[in-house]
């Protein structure tokens, strides 16, 4: 019988490992979202076309090498699930395994970190959130079903579970740190007796999960990685116009107080001494005493002023109120210009990541006429007139590069971030915009969420109040008072019993104005006019807020229907330049045709990354326009 062979490897199949190896390499060295499908061709020496030919996408490719980064999970659940073995030796399998595979896959730590700290909204975090759970209920499983056996109870596997994830995170970190030499071969051993100790011994297991934390900690360091929410929450906590916004709603709270200690009985107290230097003259004036002591405790309380108190707490009421509105707009403000400059970024990044492309087929297609001109099919002319060609594409690329850091830069900018600080985004141009047929569904929306629409009716209810308040100046006010007061005149340091006196008054007071000159009415006219003002601007807000709304409605109309336009123009550039490369080989095609067709490929890209960033653009500017 003929020993059975192995299966032969194909080629394609090696092509599909290396790049699988080496997305991983350079995922592991820069975190996955800032690796283009352009640096991996460049880095395998491939072009873009045929990495496109293995994986449709970057997602794709991502997805790919996670899931041939954790074959390894697979084995190790079906070998632990041997109910011969001891929860020990389960354990030490779990920790060698894993040491195992770091030490096949060297760069594997770095990728991990980065995919641990990337956002919770990410493809990759949300695969490595579902492998983690699938991992830890296997886990549970087994322990469970050997829980007698091993003396263990519900608080002892939870506290298993938790250390074998810290224990794992510590051999990422040493790795990472230290290199995968700095890891003994005999720890998992030491360690999975330990753990198991530990279960029965919950204090010791208590000591663990406390050193887990200091385990995890190196993680911390990792850059700052957002999406365009987290971008928006970045900006809420430390932009300037939010923050003084915020202290601004505080002080108009604050006035609320203050009006409100109007209505309250005012109590204050007052003294005085009087020293005579020279004597009056007692024939005149009569006698008079060298020291005078006065004193009093007075107590006001309004009864009535005209409706004034209770129009000014009103008022007070509104301010705050208005000042909540304020803060609502300052809010919005800034989370649109957040989104819309994070988007903006996006499309700088994917600009680098087009004109790269293009500098990269023109150097590969001026090797391929050199090729041609070293066999003597293609003329000296035409290398030259391709390094030419390639000498055209460079500038393209350093102003796209330079144009996406001067972006992070403002973003960085309006996140309340230093210049400096290291920062990752990890959202993407893919945003669902939902338009509806008519703008005229929007406006009520819009009208009943905007802040800016609220607080322009409260300014035109405040000025409706001021009239109020200046109307009441010409009406009666009436107050009470009560006082208690002390009197005392002595030629000696302090007046004696007999020298002193007390005495207690209280009454109404009533002031009623008769003349003011006219000042009065001019203040109730100068307020009548600013309810006037207000009423207008009011009306034209509203005019405004419909305008940008229509002009909302029109962009993200317009952005959906050029996105849908340009959909399939890219796949089809690409291979329209696959066929003329192949023609240009074989002698079909010009030079012409196959620049031509690189520039046709480069243009569609750009629209299209045009079109994608302008629905993500129109998306926040219709979302603001609606009050959302």
């Amino acid at each position: 019988m003929k020993p059975q062979q192995e299966p032969k490897i194909k080629k394609g199949d090696r092509t599909r490992q290396r790049i699988l190896e080496t997305a991983s390499a350079l995922m592991a060295e820069s975190g996955p979202d800032a690796v283009s499908m352009r640096e991996i061709s460049a880095k395998l020496k491939i072009t873009k076309p045929v990495l496109y030919y293995y994986f449709k996408n970057k997602d794709e490719l991502i997805k790919a090498s996670f899931m041939e980064g954790t074959k390894h999970f697979d084995e190790l659940l079906a070998e632990i699930q041997d109910p011969a073995l001891s929860l020990e030796v389960k354990l030490e399998r779990v920790f060698a395994n894993h040491l195992d595979f770091i030490r096949r896959y060297p760069d594997m730590p770095k990728c991990a970190l980065k995919i641990m700290t990337s956002p919770s909204a990410s493809v990759l975090s949300g695969m490595a959130r579902e492998l983690k759970q699938r991992n830890r209920a296997a886990m549970r499983a087994m322990m469970e079903a050997s829980a007698s056996k091993e003396r263990l109870s519900r608080a002892g596997i939870e506290g298993i579970l938790h250390m074998i994830s810290a224990v794992i995170g510590y051999f990422m970190i040493e790795a990472r740190e230290n290199g995968v030499a700095s890891l003994d071969k005999g720890l998992p051993g030491r360690l999975s007796k330990l753990l198991c100790a530990g279960a029965r011994g919950l204090k010791t297991l208590a000591a663990g999960l406390a050193m887990a934390g200091l385990l995890a900690s190196p993680a911390a360091a990792a850059p700052l990685d957002l999406t365009v929410d987290g971008a928006v929450s970045a900006a809420l906590r430390n932009n300037a116009t939010v923050l003084n916004a915020e202290s601004a709603r505080g002080i108009y709270k604050e006035k609320v107080t203050e009006y409100w200690g109007t209505v309250f009985p005012q109590l204050s107290a007052s003294m005085a001494y009087t020293n005579y230097l020279s004597k009056p003259n007692a024939g005149l004036l009569g006698p008079k005493t060298d020291n005078v002591y006065t004193g009093s405790l007075d107590l006001n309380q309004v009864i009535w002023a005209g409706g004034k108190v209770a129009n000014a707490i009103k008022m007070a009421g509104i301010y705050s109120d208005a000042s909540d509105e304020q803060y609502k707009t300052a809010r919005n403000g800034i989370a649109k210009a957040v989104k819309q400059l994070y988007y903006s970024v996006l499309m700088a990044r994917a600009m680098t990541e087009i004109q790269g492309e293009t500098l990269d087929l023109a150097k590969q297609h001026l090797g391929t006429i050199e090729s041609q001109y070293k066999q003597g099919v293609a003329s000296d002319l035409a290398v030259l007139r391709q390094r030419v060609e390639v000498s055209n594409s460079e500038p393209a690329l350093t102003k796209a590069q330079n144009l996406y850091e001067l972006g992070l830069t403002e973003l960085k900018n309006l996140l309340g971030l230093d210049p400096e600080a290291d920062l990752l985004l990890s959202g993407g141009l893919d945003c669902a915009l939902g338009v509806p047929a008519e703008a005229v569904t929007l406006y009520a929306r819009a009208l009943a969420a905007r802040p800016e629409y609220k607080n322009q009716k409260q300014q035109l209810e405040l000025y409706t109040r001021m009239v109020k308040i200046e109307r009441a100046a010409h009406l009666p006010y009436l107050g009470a008072y009560a006082s208690r007061q002390y009197y005392g005149a002595t030629n000696d340091a302090f007046p004696s019993g007999d020298e002193r006196t007390w005495s207690t008054v209280a009454g109404l007071r009533l002031a009623v104005p008769l003349f003011a000159g006219g000042s009065t009415s001019s203040k109730v006219r100068q307020a009548e006019l600013q309810s006037d003002i207000a009423r207008n601007n009011l009306a034209e807000l509203e005019r405004r807020i419909k305008i940008e709304v229509k002009k909302a409605w029109l962009g993200g109309r317009e952005a959906s229907q050029r996105l849908a336009s340009q959909g399939t123009a890219v796949a089809q550039a690409r291979k329209a330049l696959e066929a003329t490369e192949v023609r240009f080989r074989n002698g079909l095609a010009s030079q012409l045709d196959l620049n031509d067709a690189t520039l046709a490929l480069n243009r569609s890209q750009t629209l299209y990354t045009q079109a994608r960033h302008d629905v993500c653009s129109a998306d926040a500017e219709l979302k603001w326009a609606v009050g959302e």
